[in-house]
């Protein structure tokens, strides 16, 4: 089981059945509430602030993988009755985010081997699908609020903001779904992208790196392939847009790798630990 350490250092799927989205579908899709803040709730806002406010300490990973959520803690924090809570936690279950267990509750999604693995292999399927059919058919207008998109995510890229740039970049591919003008693909590369976000931690987040300049090179190389797609979407280049949508979903794969390679390599400081023993 993954357990990054990055925990503490730290977006809600629209499903419209239009084909005609707003500019704004995608903003509202991502906006959750800053951890800290207070929020006023009116009557009938319980369900949405719990769905997100739930959904951003699972992707933050304040709620580590595989750990149970304890429904009546949620309720007293949220300050929502047990109905929203319960109603959050379907939601998420269909978002890949959560496993409700019978009779006992529910757990945050683990993120173990056999299942990272399966998902990266999806993922590049469907994202180099929407990727390309994005290329084919987008319309002017996607094509522009895709490239508006990206240099979202390039600002929030210039703060070195984890949480800001998670949520540019899972807009970013949202857009792209949308302009792929499939159903079936939307659906099913929105839900893998949401699915996605805990590993989009690693790749963002700098805690999550051994070195500064590791962390750089990983981010230049995200917005290198980001403008690369923008262009071959806009210049209808399917085939460019395949292969760069393919080389960025390596990236994912690499970077979990590392991540992975970091914790397992490297020798044990038996000298420092017998040392902190004998301290405490």
């Amino acid at each position: 089981m993954l357990h990054p350490p990055c925990i503490h250092n730290t977006i809600v799927q629209v499903k419209a059945n239009a084909r005609t989205r707003s500019h704004s579908a995608i903003r509202e899709a991502t906006s959750v509430r800053r951890p800290g803040s207070r929020v006023r709730l009116d009557k009938g806002d319980g369900g949405p602030h719990a769905y997100a406010e739930l959904r951003r300490r699972i992707v933050s990973l304040d709620l580590q993988p595989g750990a149970d959520i304890d429904e009546a803690r949620l309720v007293r924090e949220l300050g929502v009755s047990r109905t929203p809570v319960r109603a959050a936690l379907v939601r998420l279950a269909g978002e890949g985010l959560v496993i409700l267990l019978p009779n006992r509750g529910a757990r945050v999604a683990a993120m173990d081997l056999p299942q990272l693995q399966e998902h990266l292999e999806a993922f590049e399927l469907m994202q180099r699908a929407a990727t390309r059919m994005a290329a084919v058919r987008r319309t002017t207008a996607e094509a522009d609020t895709i490239e508006r998109l990206a240099e979202a995510f390039e600002t929030a890229a210039d703060s070195a903001d984890a949480e800001r740039m998670i949520d540019a970049n899972w807009r970013f591919h949202y857009a792209i779904a949308l302009a792929s003008h499939n159903r079936y693909i939307e659906r099913m590369y929105t839900g893998q992208l949401t699915e996605n976000l805990r590993i989009a931690r690693l790749a963002m987040a700098y805690v999550c790196y051994g070195s500064k300049r590791e962390y750089h090179s990983h981010l230049e190389s995200i917005l290198r392939e980001h403008r690369g797609m923008v262009a071959a979407i806009r210049g209808g280049e399917a085939d460019v847009a395949d292969d760069l949508a393919a080389s960025h979903a390596n990236l994912a794969r690499i970077r979990v790798t590392s991540y992975l390679g970091s914790g397992l390599g490297g020798t044990i400081p038996l000298r420092d630990a017998r040392a902190s023993a004998r301290a405490g």
